[in-house]
């Protein structure tokens, strides 16, 4: 009975000191209590604290629980409390701090700490993983070689997935396509494939990114985000029936809690219904995007595109309204860029009659007259549309091109050299001119000028004709 009582007793004794350790049903009632934010939660806290201070995982696990509420004063605290209670021996608590640290976006001291936990546990990836995360804002190389110190502990863990997105996330897309790659395919999770296409679409090897996804797409069919990648790469193949299967896809069969349709999406959805010649469904598709667009940053782009569009329709009154459009939400438009406005009127020109006609081309030259004010560089391109377009309207020879021409000339052979670019506009330029001097009977000028065409050529031989007929002309 004596030994019996004294058992007993001892028994009593060691039950209540392990209830002084705490329980995992703790934990769970912590996590409801911080989620519930009561007015007495530091009060309450105090006795979990109590019945748990020895125990460094329970410990960790509240703080993991303020953290995720967002109260990394309470998180780091407990943290603390965890290394108190395993006398600095506990790596969750060091990781605990350092994500707090990267959440106040100090990465030095989050680096530090993950340091910590790695020195505790050298086998567990997970301070490996999370330094590697804040350090390659840093040194992404220096945070890939801490992730080959982590092979060097767990040969067996996908040290090569993870080398592939620091390097992704690190925007180092050659070198996660060369971790990737090392990555058996069946190994691949969801992300990993989608890094690694996204890696190459960036790379532009869009063909090697649709393999990717593809091969990602049989293991997560109707993935939206791979979709997506599916899509964007077949509209840069130019393989546009496809991009329309996958746009179809993403739209209206990808788990709708899953996907959220941002302009892009629609902007490529209308890509691949342009390059099918869907034009209407395109243009209603880029005007959706502007519609859904949280900011105007691609308004220009989707101008130009919806421009494109009615172009391709034959439909040069909206094509010239969308472009000036394109023009003036577009704050760095090239000297191209204001080209392409009177490229489009003179093509608008070339498909009318009459006075409507010669408006048209009158426009298109002011626009280009406004591309030299605008673009200085561009003088020698303005003056040869403006050349060729005045030559067109004149069908009189009455000289419309003239000054134009001669302009371009005397700028293109100030230079000691003239490039093929330059031969194609002094071509143009000396041929009208000539012209204009046989239709106004100056034989001597025409001649100078058929004698230039005759340098820029010397085997052609209608030039050659001209030139004997106007020296005896002359003569």
């Amino acid at each position: 009975m004596k030994y019996f009582l004294m058992g007993a007793l001892l028994m009593g004794i060691g039950t209540a000191a392990m209830a002084q350790d705490g329980t995992k049903a703790d934990v769970d009632a912590v996590k409801a209590l911080i989620k519930s934010k009561p007015a007495d939660l530091a009060k309450q806290m105090k006795d979990y604290y109590k019945k748990n201070k020895k125990n460094a995982e329970n410990l960790v696990a509240f703080g993991r629980a303020f953290y995720e509420a967002e109260d990394t004063a309470n998180a780091r605290t407990y943290a603390k409390y965890a290394l108190a209670a395993a006398k600095n021996k506990c790596a969750p608590a060091y990781v605990l701090l350092g994500d707090v640290e990267a959440l106040g976006d100090d990465g030095g001291a989050a680096a530090l700490n993950y340091e910590q936990a790695i020195y505790v546990d050298a086998k567990d990836p997970t301070a490996y993983r999370k330094y590697a995360s804040v350090y390659r804002k840093i040194d992404p190389a220096g945070a890939v070689q801490k992730l080959e110190d982590l092979r060097q502990q767990r040969p067996d863990y996908p040290v090569d997935a993870l080398i592939g997105h620091i390097n992704y996330i690190s925007l180092r897309y050659s070198k996660a396509n060369e971790a990737f790659a090392k990555v058996p395919t069946n190994d691949l999770a969801r992300m990993d494939f989608i890094e690694y296409a996204m890696s190459n679409y960036h790379g532009r090897d869009y063909t090697k990114a649709l393999d990717i996804v593809k091969t990602g797409l049989q293991k997560n069919p109707l993935n939206p985000t791979m979709t997506r990648i599916a899509m964007m790469c077949s509209n840069e193949l130019e393989k546009y029936t496809d991009a329309l299967r996958y746009a179809d896809e993403l739209f209206n069969k990808c788990d709708k809690d899953s996907v959220t349709l941002s302009e892009m999406d629609y902007q490529n959805y209308g890509k691949a219904y342009d390059g099918n010649e869907q034009y209407q469904e395109a243009i209603a598709m880029f005007q959706k995007a502007m519609e859904v667009a949280e900011d105007r940053s691609l308004d220009a782009e989707l101008y130009k595109s919806i421009s494109d569009a009615y172009k391709g329709m034959k439909d040069f009154p909206n094509a010239i309204e969308s472009y000036k459009k394109f023009l003036n939400a577009d704050g760095d438009v090239s000297a191209t860029d204001y080209a392409g406005l009177a490229l489009l009127q003179s093509s608008y020109a070339r498909s009318l009659e009459g006075d409507d006609k010669d408006d048209m081309m009158r426009q298109a030259d002011q626009t280009y007259a406004d591309l030299v004010t605008k673009f200085a560089d561009a003088e020698e391109y303005a003056l040869w549309q403006r050349g060729r377009l005045n030559a067109s309207m004149d069908t009189e020879l009455t000289g419309l091109a003239k000054p134009h021409f001669e302009r371009l000339i005397e700028l293109v052979t100030a230079r000691t050299e003239q490039d093929e670019t330059d031969k194609k506009r002094l071509w143009d330029a000396y041929s009208y001119l000539m012209r204009y001097s046989v239709k106004n009977k100056d034989n001597a000028a025409a001649l100078r000028s058929a004698l230039k065409l005759q340098e820029i050529d010397p085997n052609d031989a209608d030039i050659k004709n001209i030139v004997d007929a106007l020296q005896k002309a002359v003569k």
